[in-house]
């Protein structure tokens, strides 16, 4: 009975592991439209964490449910906010500067790495050897469908390259954090909505820093539509993201990555008519592969 109950909780992580990086690909890609149009980065993470967050509180107060407000939780949100959104969206600013936005961009594949190492080192979670193959696989897919991009790193600044190395750290780091320090009591919807605010508020008080505010638009209707569908992607994949690291722990939730990058290429594929290459089959082989290795044992 109890190992036909982990199993279908295996199971239903894994379905949720893909949904979520199905999302996670439509986000970035409805972020790229939307900076087409005119959009800014900043304004993207402003908008589209407050948008989501008041999209899923009506959800959240119709449930009965509430936003975790006790002192634990307010430390908890100020400390993702800070390790999570603030410190990675100013180191990832200056890396795409200083090293290029393919180095940026790639460097997230070490994640899942870090995040079973800590999760591990830290007692969270237990390391095995099915799991460790399942994660370094996933690596090797996610570094096989980046192959071109890796192909143009330029490492000539190695301090700003080493640099780089702490915006996979911080995103392990938070993984560890939520799972660790999960508000008692709280569901995935009362989590994710709180931290959205959150993460919100944390893009605001960089975005004058960084960004330029004043210029940001919001009367074009085609810019509009899309801050509209990246709220609305947002919201959905916040609530999923929050509930399968929920069932299936840290190191399932950071291999959302990889498949956001596998379904990347699908969807480039099917909507721009991008080439699957034998490479990339094997690559989106080898992600499908890890994150069925990696999943947590039937107990």
């Amino acid at each position: 009975m109890i190992a036909t109950r982990w199993a279908g909780v295996a199971a239903s992580a894994f379905a949720l592991l893909a949904l979520c990086g199905f999302l996670f690909a439509s986000r970035i890609m409805v972020a790229k439209a939307a900076l087409g149009v005119g959009a800014h980065p900043f304004q993207l993470g402003v908008v589209g964490n407050a948008g989501a967050g008041l999209c899923l509180l009506p959800w959240l107060l119709a449930s009965g449910q509430a936003i975790p407000l006790g002192r634990r939780s307010l430390i908890l949100y100020g400390v993702l906010g800070v390790v999570s959104v603030a410190i990675p969206t100013v180191l990832s600013h200056f890396v795409v500067q200083k090293v290029g936005p393919a180095y940026a961009a790639t460097v997230y594949a070490l994640s899942p790495l870090l995040t079973m190492s800590f999760a591990a080192g830290l007692g969270v979670e237990r390391m095995f050897l099915r799991r460790f193959a399942g994660i370094l696989l996933g690596f090797v897919g996610m570094v096989t469908l980046v192959q071109q991009e890796l192909a143009h790193l330029d490492l000539g600044q190695p301090l700003w390259v080493i640099i780089g190395l702490a915006v996979p750290a911080c995103a392990a780091l938070g993984n560890i954090i939520r799972s660790a320090y999960w508000p008692a009591g709280s569901s995935a919807l009362a989590f994710s909505c709180g931290t959205l605010f959150t993460s919100s508020l944390a893009v605001a008080a960089l975005a004058p820093v960084f960004d330029a505010p004043g210029e940001w638009r919001f009367a074009d209707p085609p810019l509009l539509a899309w801050l509209l569908v990246l709220i609305v992607v947002s919201a959905l994949s916040y609530v999923l993201n929050f509930r399968l690291q929920q069932i299936g722990g840290p190191v399932v939730f950071s291999q959302i990555g990889y498949w956001g990058t596998g379904f990347g290429v699908l969807l480039a594929a099917v909507l721009f008519g991008d080439v699957l290459t034998p490479l990339s089959l094997l690559g989106l082989g080898l992600i499908v592969w890890g994150g069925l290795l990696a999943r947590r044992p039937d107990r």
